[in-house]
């Protein structure tokens, strides 16, 4: 039996290949190929969207719950299997109620694996007294992991003209990686066996901690805002003229400039949080004002930048909580972390296909950009008010 240390260094070590293939490497032309081979409509793809973050919403506490009291490495691989079936599903059967099982799944699949990870590599850190590096070893796994995604996402996104199944026979494969990478983990503590016992907060509690109510409720508003959209992103980019096998090289681009980003996070996690989140919100402003310009390579160059910087962002926000928060349920934590950005997206891509609908591309986008514009100084405030403060204690 390996030691504890020896264990918590194979797990750094071998958690950089669950980083790479776990990555979705058909994201950028999935509603694509649902409109082409399905007849989706944009209505459709909102509602599609809605639905997978509704399931995860539902599933994403629960499963991070599952990750803490079984393990986080049996949560992995329960993941991984699901997410696979959802990909088989994808190549086989052309139908919405069929694309409706496949995102459900696909959705529960990353439910589970949302929050195990992490907790591991946590737990791998603590083993080894070490958890002041988590932001930098999560930061340099997705550096690395972000150069292999750049090569497969670009893989297959070329192959879509090829066949339209390929990327997500692809996809399935990597999924098999995933699975097989898993074997080289263990968890480090047991499972907590004790249960856990949840109790909804009380209005006095909410009214006592209005800080960290509003920024539980903004944080989650903006980080949809970077998500929800991507769909309506990739479509704006077919009509202003870009074809859906370049998408597959912007966001290999992304990835590569994201691999170059690593180093920088780090030195961002070193700042005040009241700068990060200054950068942060900046960040997504700007995405949305190019994308009201109509101009594809405008909207192409920010993406880039904007998608290098999201990779990161739950990564600092994750190392905030879990400073303030050093409990044993750390899967349950993240899983709540990722679970607030889920709850506004069941409602968000509905409304966003709805608005683009009804006005079109770029007024669509600029209506995202004023309510984008309202939200930013709620999520400052709030943010200084319930992090900085109890990082500083």
């Amino acid at each position: 039996m390996p030691s504890l240390i020896s264990q918590a260094n194979k797990n750094i070590k071998y958690y950089i290949w669950v980083r790479i293939f776990a990555k979705r490497v058909f994201l950028p032309i999935t509603a694509i190929y649902f409109i082409d081979t399905a007849n989706l409509s944009i209505r459709d793809i909102g509602i599609l969207s809605a639905y997978f973050s509704l399931i995860q919403f539902i599933a994403e506490v629960p499963t991070g719950y599952y990750a803490d009291r079984i393990g986080r490495v049996k949560s992995l691989r329960i993941g991984t299997i699901l997410a696979a079936l959802a990909t088989s599903i994808y190549v086989i059967f052309h139908t919405k109620s069929a694309i409706y099982l496949g995102v459900g799944l696909e959705a529960l699949g990353y439910s589970f694996m949302g929050g195990a990870g992490e907790a591991l590599i946590h737990d791998s850190l603590h083993a080894k007294k070490q958890t002041s590096l988590y932001t930098k070893i999560m930061s340099h796994n997705m550096a690395v992991s972000l150069v292999a995604n750049a090569v497969l996402v670009a893989l297959a996104t070329y192959t879509y003209r090829l066949d339209p199944r390929l990327p997500f026979i692809l996809g399935t494969l990597c999924y098999l990686i995933l699975m097989a990478s898993t074997t080289q983990l263990s968890d480090i503590y047991p499972p907590q066996k004790k249960k856990l016992q949840f109790q909804l907060p009380s209005f006095p509690f909410l009214i006592s901690h209005k800080s960290m109510l509003a920024f539980g409720l903004t944080f989650g508003v903006i980080s949809s805002l970077y998500t929800s959209p991507n769909d309506m992103f990739n479509i704006a980019l077919r009509e202003y003229g870009i074809s859906a096998e370049k998408l597959g090289i912007i966001y290999g681009i992304g990835s590569i400039v994201g691999s170059l980003f690593g180093p920088i996070n780090s030195y961002l996690r070193s700042l005040s949080a009241r700068y990060y989140v200054l950068i942060d919100s900046t960040v997504l402003l700007t995405l949305f004002a190019s994308a009201t310009t109509k101009n594809p390579y405008l909207l192409a160059l920010v993406m880039v930048l904007a998608i290098s910087f999201w990779r990161y962002r739950r990564i600092i926000y994750q190392d905030y909580l879990l400073q303030i928060y050093p409990n044993a349920y750390k899967a349950t934590l993240v899983s709540t972390l990722n679970n607030l950005e889920q709850v506004n997206s069941i409602w968000m891509p509905i409304v966003i296909t709805a608005a683009i609908h009804q006005f079109g591309l770029s007024t669509g986008f600029v209506l995202i950009s004023l309510f984008t514009l309202l939200i930013v100084p709620i999520f400052y405030i709030s943010t200084i008010r319930f992090i900085v403060k109890r990082l500083k204690k």
